[in-house]
């Protein structure tokens, strides 16, 4: 009888071990599918920004509800920082060790994936991608760079990847802390949202958004990993402080 409970959770583990495999496939496919896609396709990030150029500018630049979700994005980091900053206190004070991580983890997140991966790493020192406003096919001075091709005419705060579209994205990472896998498509859909207004503002590309997604999501796949976290709900996460 004891040889058989025992047993079991090896079955079950082995089980989740072989479907969090899978996913890591999926997910890794689908990322490799968009490098080739923008590889075969360079030219698609044209015709996207085509769509709101009307041959001197971009006009929606202009509109109330697009600068809004602009400026309200612009430096949306510094409510997160001082949300976990007092989630990590809270947690510390009330000994919540297991929340403690959870929160720890998003600090980790947001540092490393927006902050130095995103914003000092690739628009700083990576290709120089010029913006679209920026790039001739839109009356700017520059040739337009296709996606990983080195440009070097932007200097700094390049086009690729989106900041704006990161931190938006960012919002994937309270699937591994709350272990609720919908803050996965919440997070998926306010960086299409934020990532279409750059675009629309002539700031960024389609592929800067898109790879500015992956940036973000492969950035908690990996702490989730060697931090013990899962897109399972368990007492590892901020769960456990909903009960204080």
């Amino acid at each position: 009888m004891s040889t058989r409970n025992q047993g079991q959770p090896t079955l079950k583990s082995n089980w989740y071990e072989q479907r969090l495999a899978f996913l890591w496939r999926a997910d890794l496919l689908a990322c490799l599918g968009c490098v080739a896609f923008f590889l075969l396709l360079p030219k698609l990030d044209l015709w996207t920004s085509a769509l709101f150029f009307d041959g001197s500018g971009f006009p929606l630049d202009r509109n109330s509800v697009v600068q809004f979700i602009y400026h309200a994005f612009a430096k949306i980091q510094i409510v997160y920082l001082l949300a976990i900053i007092g989630g990590i206190a809270w947690c510390s004070y009330r000994g919540l060790k297991a929340a403690r991580k959870a929160w720890l983890f998003l600090l980790a997140a947001l540092i490393l994936g927006p902050g130095l991966i995103v914003n000092v790493g690739l628009k700083e020192n990576s290709v120089g991608r010029p913006r679209p406003r920026d790039v001739q096919p839109f009356a700017g001075e520059h040739s337009f760079a296709p996606v990983f091709t080195y440009s070097g005419a932007c200097q700094r705060n390049c086009s690729f990847v989106s900041g704006h579209a990161a931190i938006s994205f960012y919002l994937m990472s309270l699937a591994w802390a709350l272990g609720r896998r919908r803050w996965l498509s919440l997070g998926i859909g306010a960086g299409i949202i934020v990532g279409f207004v750059r675009i629309v503002q002539g700031g960024h590309f389609l592929s800067d958004v898109i790879f500015s997604g992956w940036v973000v999501y492969f950035t908690c796949v990996i702490l989730a990993h060697f931090m013990g976290l899962s897109l399972e709900r368990q007492k590892t996460t901020l769960s456990e402080a909903e009960k204080h």
